[in-house]
């Protein structure tokens, strides 16, 4: 039988003079096939230098509940679920650790009981800098797919050169590791859409495991799921038109052999997303409607500095998100972004909107949807890490077809503005090292436009260079009355963990700044956090006793304070036992001394109300000081 002759093809009508005019020249100044082998070595070298300087960077608030938990997640899969401490509340604030996936945790926990010769918290760092090196890589790689390898060599460097998601990629073992998950899955669903309609079975592999990965660290990773069925539903409308989708005989021959692949990357990612979570292993649909319905409305009201005013945490405003996105992502980020607008027409024109759209909707839609259900927020952006990439995919995909598609000289126009944009961040990553974190964009002001208005190390980075402060320059011993040397700290749960190996010559406290006056104590650490605004602008933080301070671009974020002089401890003993005229002998020298001790001049002007037969001149001179 002789094969039936295909149609020819209808010829094409001659392109207009203005569509001939519309097309777009692309001339990279980095041709692809050295623009892979740069991608890669600039890969392994930030993987190398990350791993590294992790040793650098300090303890968060919460990573010490995420340490205990990582091990008991540990000993449930190594006792086979006999151990089942990490699927319930076994303590406070450790009651909430049950409803985090254990991936990133667990791991680390068995690395670390892999390898007991290895300081724990050097090796959890080393682990968390691995998954923030990745989230850089492939947020390279997703712009790679998109727009070529001098995209994705230009995403990576604006990767690399964001400030806070560098800082936090050393030690934030929940937003920075969920966010590598999104990305890595953002990677796979668009080489899965563009090979449509015949997919490789590795890539929707490779989407279930990059998945699993992100629900197996947060529930929020479930959102993968529909975000990968809405874009692959979109393309499949797009290449066979509802019609045919819905028509069962064309089904099996059109969308099956991709369709099933879709099937098997969605269970596959549920499924080790469960595996993954002891308490969502238990029970899978019960304990995940659960935990979605804690996360919209974490059970958390932590007082904030925002916007010049304290917030609480369960009465943000709309804005709160996107005014920290505005004011954190350097300003190549900004500009890039706006200008990746102008991209849309190209990309409609070549068929690969979607592509584009995807993008735009990874960072849209979490944003828009946060703001819908009010949920609560704290911290920053930093429960938003996660949308962050796709900012600076955006950006690098903007710069890059500039670059490309530009005369001469307005192409190295635009990459001189990105260099100089790129120098902007990168000075105050090198200034302020390990405080990378602690970073404010220049439409703020950077952190002196911040300072007093924002947040600033709200996660307790700087008290590991504290407590190194008092190790390398004072004496860890007992008191001469051979008591234990007496450190208190508004941050005790990393500085707790900074002196753990000296516990029978010191004992660590917690005291709120507030508070300080009320404890004998030989050194003290604050942090910034908490501390009344008014403190903040006013030059009152630190102490003008203290011994050292942390600051970044200038401006104190954390200090030790060297208490050798107690007379505002001793005053304050003093009024508690109504001897107003012991307190006033001891405070008035200590405030004369230090003019702007806050809580040892309200004591002092405490003590002068309540004494009989005040002296008026007296009492101005304590008014004056």
């Amino acid at each position: 039988m002789a094969k039936q002759q295909q149609p020819a093809p209808k010829a094409q009508p001659a392109k207009s003079k203005a569509s001939k005019a519309a097309e777009v020249v692309f001339e990279n100044l980095i041709p692809d096939t050295l623009g892979k082998k740069i991608f890669i070595a600039l890969s392994v070298l930030l993987i190398v230098s990350m791993a590294y300087l992790s040793k650098d960077y300090g303890i968060t608030g919460d990573e010490n509940f995420h340490r205990v938990y990582g091990h008991h997640v540990w000993h449930f899969y190594t006792s086979g679920g006999a151990d089942k401490t990490a699927t319930l509340p076994y303590g406070n604030p450790d009651s909430l650790m049950m409803y985090y996936g254990g991936f990133y945790d667990g791991t680390a926990a068995g690395l670390s009981e892999a390898m007991p010769s290895v300081n724990e918290w050097s090796l959890r760092h080393f682990w968390n800098s691995i998954f923030g090196a990745l989230a850089m890589i492939f947020a390279g790689l997703v712009a790679v797919e998109i727009l070529g390898w001098q995209a994705g060599i230009i995403t990576l460097v604006f990767m690399i050169f964001s400030p806070r998601f560098f800082g936090e990629s050393m030690n934030n073992p929940k937003d920075i590791t969920m966010a590598t998950g999104y990305v890595i899955s953002y990677y796979f669903i668009l080489k899965f859409l563009k090979q449509l309609p015949r997919p490789k079975v590795g890539y929707a592999i490779g989407l279930g495991v990059a998945i699993g990965v992100a629900l197996g660290i947060r529930i929020g990773g479930l959102l993968l799921i529909p975000y990968f069925l809405m874009f692959y539903g979109i393309a499949m409308w797009q290449m066979y038109g509802l019609g045919t989708l819905f028509n069962f005989g064309k089904f099996k021959e059109n969308v099956w052999p991709s369709f099933r692949y879709v099937l098997l990357a969605c269970v596959l990612g549920f499924a080790l997303g469960m595996f993954f979570w002891p308490y969502g292993l238990i029970d899978p649909i019960a304990h995940t409607k659960e935990t979605l319905g804690i996360s919209q409305k974490f059970p958390a009201q932590i007082r904030m500095l925002f916007d010049g005013a304290m917030i609480s945490s369960t009465d943000i405003t709309w804005n709160y998100i996107p005014k920290w996105l505005w004011i954190t992502t350097p300003l190549f980020g900004i500009v890039g972004l706006v200008a990746s607008f102008a991209l849309i027409p190209y990309f409609k024109r070549n068929g690969k909107l979607l592509l584009l759209g995807f993008v735009y909707f990874t960072l849209a839609f979490p944003i828009f949807y946060i703001i819908y259900k009010k949920a609560v927020l704290y911290d920053g952006m930093r429960h938003m890490y996660f949308v962050y990439p796709s900012i600076i995919i955006l950006a690098g995909l903007a710069f890059s077809y500039f670059i490309s598609t530009q005369k001469k000289n307005i192409k190295y126009a635009v990459l001189g503005v990105a260099v100089v944009l790129l120098l902007l961040p990168a000075r105050f990553m090198f200034a302020n090292h390990p405080n990378q974190a602690v970073y404010f964009n220049e439409l703020v002001g950077g952190m002196n436009g911040a300072f007093g208005n924002y947040e600033t190390d709200y996660y307790m980075n700087s008290v590991k260079q504290c407590a190194d402060w008092i190790k390398e320059n004072e004496k860890i011993e007992r008191r001469p009355d051979g008591s234990k040397m007496i450190i208190y700290s508004n941050a005790v749960a990393p500085a707790g963990q900074y002196f753990i190996k000296d516990t029978a010559k010191v004992g660590v406290g917690y005291i709120s700044y507030r508070n300080r006056c009320t404890v004998d104590a030989d050194y003290q650490i604050f942090y910034s956090r908490f501390v009344d605004r008014e403190l903040l602008l006013n030059g009152c933080f630190p102490p003008e006793q203290a011994a050292y301070v942390v600051k970044v671009d200038g401006k104190p974020i954390a200090c030790v304070l060297k208490k050798t002089d107690k007379s505002d401890f001793l005053g304050q003993q003093a009024i508690q036992n109504n001897d107003f005229e012991t307190a006033i002998k001891l405070l008035e020298p200590y405030c004369a001394k230090y003019p702007k001790a806050d809580v040892a001049m309200q004591n002092l002007a405490l003590a002068y109300l309540n004494t009989a037969n005040v002296d008026p001149t007296r009492a101005q001179k304590g008014i004056d000081l």
